[in-house]
C-alpha cells in the first residue's frame, strides 16, 4: 500500500518535471520574415508599419550601413511617388539604438541614398526629395552593434509640396492652420502692404515656428528664417503683394497657429505714448496682434527709476538707441538723463506706474564749512546743502562731546530746503566740541540722501589758570 502511494507520487513528480521540460521553448527562434533583403516587405506610402529586430541577423556582404555597424537588420521596399519626395520616420522602442538606411535599386545593385541614426529619444528621420519617381527603393532598419534588440515603428510618408509664391490670400481677420516638419512643413499667404506703413505681424502658437517675409515679385521661396516667431513690426520699402511663409521648426507633431497682419497704431511703435512722472496708465494686451504697448518718458536729471506693472504682462526697458536695460514686472534702477522707452508685452489687462526721483547729495556744515572754530558766546549757522538744487524737508542732528562718555545727542533741527539750501542759528552754551549730521528726507520727485561725514565745530577760548 505504501509502495503504491510512493510509486504514484513519483510518477506524478516525473510528469510535472517532464511537463515543465517540454513546455520550455527552444533555445533558438526564427528571425523576422523580412530578415533578408530578398524578403523585403512592400509598403505603399503613406503607410505605417511595425516591426522588430529581435533575433534579426546580418547578411554578410549585404548588410552595410553608411552610418554605423549593426548586429541585425530587416528590410522594406517601395516605389518612389510621383514628386520624388519621401519622409521616413523611425521610432525605436525601449532603449534600442538603431539606424535607418535608404537605397535605390538599380537592377541588382543597391546604391545608398542616405542614412540616419536614432537620437537620444530613439527617433530618426530621413527627408528626401530627390528620388526618381517610379523607381524601386529599399529601406533597411538595423540595430547598432552592442545595442539591445526591440521593436520599432516605421512611417513612410509623402510630404505635401512646398508652398509656391505668392501663396493663398490672407483674410482680413487672419488665418488659422497647422504645419509639421514631416509632411507639411510650411504654409504661404500673401497680403498687400504700402511702402512706409509699419505693420504688425503676429504668429501665435504654443510651439516654435518661423515666419519669413518675401517681397513682391518673389519667384521661389528659399532662405527661410530659422528663429522662433511670435510678434514683430515690419515696414515695407515698396508697395505691393508680400508673401508670408509659416514654417515648422521643431518637433514631429502637428503644430497649430494663427497668423494676423494689421497696421501699427500709436501705442505700437515709436515715438509711443508719453507717460509723465508719477503717472499711472491702464491698458490691455492680448498676446496676439496686440501683444505690445509702447510708452516713452524723459529723465532730466540723474535719477532713481521705478517701473511697476500689474495684471499679467511684463516690461522691457530700453534706451532711445535700443540698448536693453531691464526686464520684469518690477524694475528699479538708476538712470542718467535721457529718453527711454518701456514696452508692456504679454497678455492681460494691466496698470503701469512710473516714478522718477532725482538723485541728491547732502552736505552739512558750521557756517558753511566742514570744520570750524569759534569763540564762546558766538552764534553759528548750521547749514545743509542739497544738490542739485531741489526743495523739500531735511533734518540735522547735533551732538556734543563728553570727554568721559563720548558723543551725546544734543538736538534735532527740522528745516525746509529751498533752492538747494537751508540754515538755522545755533549758539553754544560754552566751550566744547560738536558734530553735525544731515539728511534730506526726499519728495515725490527727489530721492532722499544723507551726509555720513559729519561737520565738526570747536568752541574754544584762551587758556587760563
Amino acid at each position: 500500500m505504501n509502495f503504491s502511494i510512493r510509486f504514484t507520487a513519483a510518477l506524478s513528480t516525473l510528469a510535472v518535471i517532464g511537463g515543465l521540460a517540454f513546455a520550455q521553448p527552444p533555445s533558438w527562434a526564427a528571425p523576422p520574415d523580412n530578415d533578408d533583403r530578398a524578403d523585403a516587405i512592400r509598403v505603399d506610402p503613406p503607410q505605417t508599419v511595425r516591426g522588430t529586430l529581435i533575433d534579426a541577423t546580418v547578411e554578410p556582404g549585404i548588410d552595410d550601413s553608411g552610418c554605423a555597424t549593426t548586429d541585425g537588420s530587416v528590410w522594406y521596399r517601395f516605389k518612389a511617388p510621383k514628386r520624388g519626395a519621401i519622409v521616413l520616420d523611425l521610432d525605436a522602442a525601449g532603449e534600442m539604438d538603431a539606424v535607418i538606411d535608404l537605397y535605390r535599386q538599380v537592377r541588382s545593385r543597391f546604391d545608398e541614398v542616405n542614412c540616419e541614426l536614432t537620437d537620444s529619444s530613439g527617433i530618426a528621420t530621413l527627408d528626401e526629395d530627390g528620388l526618381k519617381p517610379g523607381d524601386d527603393y529599399a529601406i533597411r532598419v538595423g540595430r547598432l552593434s552592442g545595442s539591445i534588440a526591440d521593436s520599432f515603428t516605421l512611417r513612410v510618408l509623402i510630404p505635401d509640396p512646398a508652398p509656391e509664391p505668392p501663396g493663398k490670400p490672407l483674410p482680413a481677420k487672419g488665418a488659422k492652420g497647422s504645419v509639421d516638419r514631416l509632411v507639411n512643413s510650411g504654409d504661404a499667404y500673401w497680403t498687400r502692404m504700402r511702402a512706409g506703413q509699419t505693420m504688425r505681424l503676429s504668429l501665435r502658437s504654443d510651439r516654435c515656428m518661423s515666419l519669413t517675409i518675401f517681397s513682391p515679385g518673389t519667384r521661389s521661396f528659399g532662405g527661410f528664417d530659422r528663429r522662433c516667431a511670435d510678434y514683430r513690426l515690419f515696414t515695407p520699402t515698396e508697395t505691393g503683394r508680400y508673401s508670408l511663409v509659416v514654417n515648422a521648426l521643431r518637433g514631429r507633431d502637428k503644430q497649430r497657429y494663427r497668423l494676423r497682419v494689421a497696421p501699427a497704431r500709436r501705442d505700437d511703435t515709436a515715438p509711443g505714448v508719453f507717460i509723465g512722472n508719477n503717472a499711472k496708465v491702464r491698458g490691455r494686451v492680448n498676446g496676439g496682434i496686440d501683444s505690445r504697448d509702447l510708452y516713452r518718458f524723459d529723465v532730466t536729471r540723474r535719477s532713481t527709476l521705478t517701473l511697476r506693472v500689474t495684471g499679467g504682462p511684463d516690461l522691457r526697458l530700453v534706451t532711445d538707441k535700443g540698448r536693453r536695460l531691464a526686464r520684469g514686472t518690477d524694475i528699479e534702477r538708476r538712470v542718467s538723463p535721457g529718453r527711454y522707452f518701456v514696452a508692456v508685452q504679454g497678455q492681460g489687462t494691466y496698470t503701469l506706474r512710473r516714478v522718477s526721483r532725482t538723485i541728491t547729495r547732502t552736505v552739512v556744515g558750521f557756517n558753511g564749512r566742514s570744520t570750524a572754530t569759534v569763540p564762546p558766546g558766538s552764534t553759528t549757522q548750521l547749514t545743509v546743502r542739497v544738490s542739485p538744487g531741489v526743495e523739500g524737508p531735511a533734518r540735522m542732528i547735533l551732538e556734543r562731546f563728553d570727554p568721559i562718555d563720548g558723543w551725546q545727542f544734543a538736538r534735532t533741527y527740522r528745516v525746509v530746503v529751498r533752492s538747494g539750501g537751508a540754515k538755522v542759528s545755533f549758539r553754544p552754551s560754552g566751550v566744547g566740541r560738536y558734530r553735525l549730521y544731515g539728511e534730506f528726507l526726499g519728495t515725490r520727485v527727489a530721492a532722499d540722501s544723507e551726509d555720513f561725514s559729519p561737520a565738526r565745530l570747536r568752541v574754544q577760548g584762551p587758556l587760563r589758570d
